[in-house]
């Protein structure tokens, strides 16, 4: 994984659902909808603009992986993407599936409750590593 101490806050060590050669996906601690994601580039750089060719042409690459996987294994109908950099200054994609009804997994009820709205990413439920564990393996199933 290389030296990924200022992404530390995602904790890709523990929460990596796939790695890329620019990119990791991690499963966020706070599920707004069943199977929130950061999208993060494995080198610190502050801004988009500073992104290297490289790094923006793999990026395709991780999105259709990633919609494919919560499509197939979530029934997801949409995606919401943020990039936003307010507190973390480096490359890094929130991203959102997104439902028009229920989801029964991980004996849990999943709701999508702004669905068609904008999402609320600051909602959502806090799960404990197990849980988030049991999310990230299934997906990489």
């Amino acid at each position: 994984m290389g030296n990924l101490d200022f992404m530390s806050k995602f904790k890709p060590e523990a929460r990596c659902i796939k790695e890329f050669e620019y990119w990791i996906v991690c499963i966020r601690k706070k599920q707004a909808t069943l199977g929130d994601a950061v999208i993060l580039l494995k080198r610190e750089t502050p801004s988009v603009a500073d992104m290297l060719p490289e790094e923006g042409a793999e990026f395709p690459k991780v999105i259709k992986w990633y919609e494919e996987v919560c499509t197939k294994k979530f029934g997801a109908i949409k995606f919401n993407y943020l990039i936003m950099m307010m507190k973390d200054y480096f490359v890094h994609y929130h991203a959102f599936p997104r439902y028009d009804k229920g989801v029964s997994l991980f004996n849990m009820e999943w709701t999508d409750s702004d669905w068609p709205g904008a999402i609320n990413f600051k909602g959502g439920i806090e799960l404990t590593e197990e849980k988030l564990n049991e999310i990230k393996n299934y997906m990489t199933e």
